[in-house]
């Protein structure tokens, strides 16, 4: 091939292009995941804001400020709750362990001597993993304020998280904003680099909001029946603060793994150490038969059948979802498998004797 003064400076443009390209990626990635998020909530938000929009005279630029801060209200009101009430939760938790009586309490419960349930399971165990062997009663004493101090510095942290969310959530309400609003001139750009046919296209974006859909209210109303379950079985048991700790189940369930049970595991706990062994029976049972239940059922039945993928194909695509993003990735991964397959489709169809194919 002949080399001329144009084609070097042919491949000179394309290798600037390149890495002008390579530096706007590297500038944005710091902001991918807010964008990301925007662009799932104005999926989920557009209807709510074409009928504002209506309503307010084709107005888009307030119909989309409505739609930003009535999302706000939902979001922000209660965070800041949770907020303050963890950490006076934490703040009371560090109180009662620093109180002797309380490790007291503990101790006793821990003590072999004065507990007949562990002293049944003593009687299972090998003669080298006897209760007295590990001196649990001493050692809880000795760690009750490192405990304590455990308790804060957790709140702490949360606190430091509560701060880079809003940050994010600032980012994300205006890129949210700008996609409700110029929801037609995104997707207009959007077809016009699009390399498939207006089917195809249509195919893809219907994909998208309908694997959205699904997986975001389907997570949220599992999370929201889970808190309102969880809520209830305080409410019943006579134990305080329900709506704080079925506010803080609702959350906490969206955590892959550990999930609701940080919070029924500590107070089943806490009731066997203060000798309520009928409640915490009842409590152990009802959260993981009815709250836990609920997460095996609810969930796969609201994403499955609006997405209508295998319900081992949601389970991988969610846990998978979750080790490589993060929390989002619950959200994430169903849309990454549900574009995989829809890419499939479209290679299918265009393949030499199918019925689609030129």
């Amino acid at each position: 091939m002949l080399v001329t003064g144009k084609t070097l400076g042919q491949w000179l443009l394309l290798a600037i292009f390149g890495v002008v390209v390579y530096l706007c990626l590297r500038m944005i990635e710091p902001f991918l995941m807010p964008i990301f998020l925007a662009l799932i909530l104005s999926t989920l938000l557009d209807p709510i804001y074409e009928a504002l929009a209506r309503r307010m005279g084709s107005r888009k630029t307030l119909a989309s400020l409505g739609v930003c801060l009535g999302l706000t209200v939902a979001i922000v009101l209660p965070v800041l709750f949770l907020s303050i009430s963890l950490a006076r939760e934490a703040n009371d938790t560090y109180q009662n362990l620093r109180d002797p009586e309380t490790v007291k309490k503990f101790a006793a419960w821990l003590d072999p001597a004065g507990n007949p349930i562990l002293k049944r399971i003593e009687t299972w165990l090998p003669g080298a993993l006897r209760f007295e062997n590990f001196d649990i009663g001493t050692q809880l004493g000795s760690q009750a304020q490192r405990i304590g101090v455990a308790a804060l510095a957790v709140a702490a942290t949360f606190a430091t998280g509560a701060f880079n969310f809003l940050m994010d959530y600032f980012i994300m309400l205006v890129v949210l904003f700008f996609l409700l609003r110029d929801s037609a001139y995104f997707a207009k750009g959007v077809r016009w680099i699009s390399p498939l046919s207006d089917r195809q296209e249509d195919l893809f974006v219907e994909r998208f909001r309908v694997v959205t859909k699904a997986t975001v209210l389907g997570t949220l109303v599992t999370a929201l029946v889970q808190g309102i379950l969880s809520g209830m079985i305080f409410l019943v048991l006579g134990l305080r603060d329900p709506i704080l700790w079925g506010a803080l189940t609702a959350l906490l369930s969206l955590v892959p793994v550990i999930g609701s049970a940080s919070v029924w595991v500590p107070w089943t706990l806490y009731l066997l150490a203060v000798g309520s062994y009928g409640p915490a029976l009842t409590f152990f049972l009802s959260q993981v038969v009815v709250v836990g239940g609920i997460d095996n059922f609810l969930r796969p039945k609201l994403i499955e059948g609006r997405v209508g993928m295998h319900t081992l194909v949601v389970f991988f695509s969610i846990l998978g979802g979750i080790g490589y993003f993060g929390i989002l990735g619950m959200f994430i991964g169903p849309l990454v498998f549900a574009m995989v397959i829809a890419f499939l489709e479209f290679y299918i169809e265009s393949a030499p004797g199918s019925d689609n194919s030129p």
